[in-house]
């Protein structure tokens, strides 16, 4: 059952879904802010543990309630410095990447 509900948001947020929206073929900028109702919903039903190893790994568990995710992490990094042509969706997938 859907319900219809009135509020207001920064207008800058409500343009970048709309965007987004758009860019995705989504049918407005609700699909958008569903997505990211349920993205946020989910993150709170999850509990995240780290563990630095010495050899510079990082041991991550993402502990859900009908499942548990186990990394093992290598690197992370953010780059503030880069190319944005190098990372649009089609050259990424181009590069074996997949969207998830």
């Amino acid at each position: 059952m859907r319900a219809k509900i009135t509020t207001t948001i920064e207008e800058v947020l409500l343009n970048k879904a709309k965007a987004l929206a758009e860019q995705e073929s989504l049918p407005g900028a609700n699909a958008i802010i569903e997505r990211a109702l349920e993205l946020y919903f989910a993150g709170i039903q999850s509990e995240v543990w780290e563990k630095s190893l010495s050899s510079g790994w990082i041991k991550k568990l993402v502990l859900k309630r009908d499942s548990i995710l186990y990394e093992n992490i290598k690197c992370r990094k953010t780059m503030e410095n880069y190319r944005l042509e190098d990372y649009t969706r089609e050259s990424l997938q181009a590069k074996g990447w997949k969207k998830v």
